[in-house]
């Protein structure tokens, strides 16, 4: 059973407002597990955002970037508003299909130390990522059946993403600052050399819908997009 209003909702978003309604919709639709607060980060300057969130049934707290400052930067800033142990984070193109995720997610956290994010995002969307996925074999967590992503499958990524899926603040309070390490692939990378994987839920709970509408959402410093679909 998971304690009342001890997760919190964090999506990041930039300025495809028709996606991320959709991705709202569909997730208050579904969702079963309470959350403690809404945070939507809009890393387009345009503050709109207010007026395509508000009719929403549930209030949502909006910052918006401006100027704009990259995903990863607004991850981090949205992140140090948080104040419960754990976050479902969220991105603006997706479509949620079923209930009971972040309550299966969380079971799997509390039951494996070295599992940094659990996703439930389906496969036949991206085939490096489902290769990926598939490397590891099917495992009962917690009453779960998930995939732990080998650590050695890849140099970068497998160890975390930032694709929707339940996560513990403290291991982002343990990085420090996902700004500081680099993109989401760094970022990975960082959690691999600590012993860290990710595991994926076997009975898929999301897709994406951002295809084709894909946002370089780096700083215009660094001028890399530090983002995937």
């Amino acid at each position: 059973m998971i304690p009342t209003l001890d997760t919190t909702f964090v999506l990041t978003s930039c300025a495809r407002f028709d996606l991320l309604v959709e991705t709202m919709l569909t997730f208050l639709e579904h969702n079963t597990a309470p959350i403690a607060r809404y945070v939507v980060i809009e890393d387009s300057g345009d503050a709109t955002v207010r007026d395509v969130l508000a009719g929403l049934p549930v209030d949502v707290d909006i910052i918006v970037n401006d100027p704009p400052i990259g995903q990863v930067p607004a991850i981090d800033r949205a992140y140090a508003t948080v104040d419960t142990p754990y976050v479902f984070h969220c991105e603006d193109d997706w479509r949620f299909l079923r209930g009971g995720f972040i309550e299966a997610s969380r079971a799997v956290l509390d039951a494996r130390d070295d599992v940094s994010c659990v996703v439930g995002r389906r496969t036949g969307q991206n085939l490096a990522n489902d290769a990926m996925v598939r490397s590891g074999p099917v495992e009962r967590v917690a009453g779960v059946d998930v995939r732990v992503v080998p650590i050695d499958i890849t140099h970068h990524w497998g160890s975390y993403s930032f694709n929707p899926g339940l996560r513990r603040l403290a291991d982002w309070r343990r990085a420090g600052s996902f700004t500081a390490i680099g993109d989401e692939g760094d970022v990975s990378h960082w959690f691999k050399r600590i012993g860290m994987r990710s595991a994926y839920l076997e009975d898929p709970a999301y897709e994406t819908t951002g295809w084709f509408r894909h946002v370089d959402r780096a700083p215009p410093q660094r001028g890399a997009s530090g983002r995937t679909e």
